[in-house]
C-alpha cells in the first residue's frame, strides 16, 4: 500500500534469489525476475547491468550497497525513471 512496502517486497524477493537460489549475477537475477516468456530479458539484463555499472555476468556481493544499486536499477528499468529517494529505498531494504 506504499512505495516503502513495495520496495521492501522487492528486496526480500531479490535477497532470496541470492540466499535460496544462489543467483549472484545480474543475468541470473534478472533471468528469474523477468523471464523471457514475459519480457525481453536480454535487454532488461543489459539495462540493469549498465545502470549498476557492472557486467551482466560479474559476481555481485550480497550486501546492502549491491541491493540498493540493484533495486534502483530495476525501478529505473520498470518505470523509465527512479522517483524514490535513496533514503526511502535504503530504509525499505533494511526492513526487508
Amino acid at each position: 500500500d506504499s512505495a516503502h512496502y513495495g520496495i521492501r517486497a522487492m528486496a526480500r524477493t531479490l535477497g532470496n534469489y541470492f540466499t535460496l537460489h544462489g543467483l549472484d549475477t545480474v543475468a541470473g537475477i534478472i533471468g528469474r525476475w523477468a523471464p523471457s516468456v514475459e519480457n525481453n530479458t536480454s535487454a532488461y539484463v543489459q539495462d540493469v547491468a549498465s545502470n549498476m555499472g557492472v557486467q551482466p555476468d560479474w559476481q555481485l556481493a550480497d550486501n546492502a550497497d549491491t541491493m540498493l544499486s540493484l533495486v534502483k536499477a530495476i525501478i529505473t528499468h520498470e518505470n523509465g525513471q527512479q522517483p524514490y529517494s535513496t533514503d526511502l529505498i535504503a530504509n525499505a531494504i533494511a526492513s526487508a
